[in-house]
C-alpha cells in the first residue's frame, strides 16, 4: 500500500534518535493509523498527529530500561522501538521520546520537523515539544502535553486551543522566540511551561532528554491520554479524569492502579507489572 515510503527516508535528519530505520514497522504504523495516501502534506500531518494522539504519554517503559541496562544513553527508546512495542504492547513513551517519534515518522514522509525545548517551573529544558516546517509558518505540536492539533505558532495575538476538555492557550512572547502555555478550565488559568519556539540541535535535544532520567518521576508512575473528550491522568496513586462536566478525583491502590493503566489506557499488563515490579523493589 505504501511502497515509496523507502524514497522519503531520513530526508531532514541523521541523528538516529530522529529517524526510523524500519520501514516495516513504519509501514504497520501507517496502515493502522490510516495513512495510505500522503501526497497531500497538511492532510498528512494532521493524520500522523492524530495517530499519536492514541499513543500514551506513559514512564513505565522508561522506568523499566532504566534499571535493566547501564547507562542512560543506552536507556533511550528510539522511534522504531516507541512505534513498535505501541504496535505490539500498548505502550507510549514520555515528551522525548514521543517527540522524537513524531518527528521521525514526519521525516520519513518528506515532512520537515525539529524538537524544541521547554522550561517548567522546577526546572529548564525539562520539557519538549517540536515545531513542522511550513511555508505559512511554524506549527507546534506536543505529544507529551496532548496538543495533537497542528497549531501555527502565534507571533501577535494569543492563541487558544479547545482540546475538548481544557483550552490550552498559547501567549507569544519576547517576540515569539517564546511561547507562553497556560490551560484554561472553568476560566481559571494556569501556567503550565514555556516553549523556546527556536528549534535546536539534536546533540542539545539529547543532552536534555539524558538529564530526564535523573527526575523524581522515575520514581513514580505517570500516564495520561485524552480520549473521546476525557482526559485521564494517573500520578502515582492519584487519577483525574477530566471531561467537559467537570473533574473526578480519585486514589488508587497499587491493585488498582495496574487494572486502571491496563483497562483504560489498553497497555499490556506485563508490561505494567514489571514497571511496578521496578518501582517496589526500588
Amino acid at each position: 500500500v505504501i511502497s515509496n515510503v523507502r524514497n522519503y527516508m531520513n530526508t531532514f535528519h541523521d541523528a538516529p534518535f530522529l529517524k526510523i530505520n524500519d520501514r516495516k514497522i513504519l509501514k504497520e504504523f501507517l496502515v493502522k493509523s490510516g495513512i495510505t495516501d500522503y501526497r497531500n502534506k497538511e492532510l498528512t500531518v494532521n493524520r500522523v498527529a492524530q495517530a499519536f494522539s492514541r499513543i500514551p504519554y506513559e514512564n513505565l517503559t522508561k522506568i523499566i530500561k532504566s534499571q535493566i541496562i547501564v547507562n542512560a544513553d543506552s536507556a533511550i527508546r528510539y522511534p522504531d522501538e516507541v512505534i513498535g512495542d505501541w504496535l505490539k504492547w500498548g505502550t507510549g513513551g514520555t515528551c522525548f521520546s514521543l517527540a522524537a517519534a513524531v518527528i521521525a515518522v514526519f521525516d520519513s514522509l518528506g515532512i520537515e520537523a525539529h524538537p524544541v525545548l521547554a522550561d517548567r517551573y522546577y526546572g529548564v529544558d525539562t520539557h519538549c515539544g517540536l515545531v513542522i516546517i511550513r511555508s505559512e509558518g511554524l506549527f507546534l505540536l506536543d505529544p507529551g502535553y496532548l496538543l495533537f492539533i497542528p497549531t501555527l505558532v502565534p507571533e501577535e495575538k494569543t492563541v487558544v486551543v479547545d482540546t475538548g476538555y481544557n483550552k490550552i492557550e498559547l501567549q507569544p512572547e519576547e517576540n515569539c522566540r517564546r511561547i507562553r502555555l497556560n490551560t484554561i478550565v472553568n476560566n481559571n488559568r494556569t501556567y503550565r511551561l514555556t516553549y523556546k519556539i527556536d528549534p535546536v540541535d539534536s546533540i542539545t535535544f539529547y543532552r536534555a532528554w539524558i538529564k530526564s532520567f535523573t527526575w523524581e518521576m522515575m520514581t513514580y508512575p505517570v500516564l495520561t491520554r485524552c480520549s473521546a473528550g476525557t482526559h485521564q491522568y494517573l500520578q502515582g496513586q492519584r487519577l483525574s479524569v477530566r471531561n467537559n462536566r467537570g473533574i473526578q478525583r480519585t486514589v488508587l491502590d497499587t491493585s488498582s492502579q495496574i487494572d486502571f493503566i491496563s483497562l483504560n489506557l489498553g497497555i499490556s499488563k506485563e508490561i505494567v507489572n514489571k514497571a511496578f515490579g521496578v518501582l517496589n523493589y526500588g
